[in-house]
């Protein structure tokens, strides 16, 4: 089986901090800020394939470990279906992983290479149809590009390319493209800065990940899904760290082997301690 993401590369929190270019040289330097994120879905996804089809929270942490001319980024996420568990689906799944990103601009439209390595457990899942492990390992790489469009009021156009390969479970290629625009506007307090925002992302993955419905050979490389999704977003800016409420709005047409075409909800809270 996916990814941030939707690592819906949702995972925007957890994405690493750009830093200077120096003397045209591409510098490596790592975000030093630790990231925490809990957020409920009213259905509980992971790249677009079902975990379980009710209400299910997400969480997770982000934190930098500096290593000598490697620094690195952990992060450790859970899906946890808080309703119609099954023993024959997915259900619960958590994830360790690390990431190494290679910064190639600075702000305010950074650009940067962002390199993984993630373990994903799957405690529950049994299917009896698809007798399959119930951990998997991958390796990832992602593309990240800002753009600004002041003269239209849009502050930020960001794209991002993502693609995982599976190591164990299905030996399958996932592969996303994403661009997403935003805007906003910003009122400054008396001791922190709030910032509103509409976020709106639209997103085509490809894979030859079976899904939940097939069973049998891995099918030909080829549409995973498509996603529109719209992020209402409250930041709150203080010193010592930024606080963001984003309220999700989300529909996505699915391949055939992955279910029916769907929407949901989401509600997230994030902290950025800087």
């Amino acid at each position: 089986m996916r990814i941030s993401s939707g690592a819906r590369l949702a995972l925007a929190l957890f994405c690493l901090a750009t830093t200077q270019l120096q003397a045209q040289k591409r510098v490596k330097v790592p975000d030093d800020s630790i990231g925490a994120m809990i957020g409920i879905d009213s259905r509980l996804l992971w790249r677009d394939i079902t975990l379980a089809d009710a209400f299910g929270l997400q969480s997770g942490v982000s934190f930098p470990v500096r290593f000598p001319r490697l620094p690195l980024q952990l992060e450790v996420d859970s899906w946890t279906a808080l309703a119609k568990r099954s023993s024959r689906d997915f259900s619960d799944q958590y994830s360790a992983s690390a990431h190494y990103q290679w910064i190639l601009a600075d702000r305010p439209h950074p650009k940067s290479l962002v390199f993984g390595y993630a373990e994903y457990w799957n405690p529950i899942r049994r299917p009896v149809s698809q007798p399959s492990r119930a951990n998997t390992r991958e390796l990832s790489a992602s593309g990240l590009f800002d753009i600004g469009i002041q003269q239209l009021g849009i502050r930020t156009v960001h794209f991002q390319l993502d693609a995982a390969r599976d190591l164990a479970r299905e030996n399958a290629t996932w592969v996303r493209g994403a661009a997403s625009a935003s805007i906003g506007t910003t009122i400054q307090g008396t001791r922190s800065d709030y910032s509103l925002a509409a976020n709106l992302t639209a997103a085509v993955s490809a894979s030859d990940l079976r899904g939940p419905l097939l069973s049998g050979p891995r099918p030909d490389f080829g549409l995973h899904s498509a996603d529109v999704e719209l992020d209402l977003q409250l930041r709150a800016r203080r010193p010592a760290f930024d606080a963001t409420t984003t309220l999700q709005f989300v529909t996505a047409m699915r391949a055939r082997r992955l279910g029916a075409n769907i929407g949901w909800v989401g509600l997230r809270q994030s902290f950025l301690i800087l």
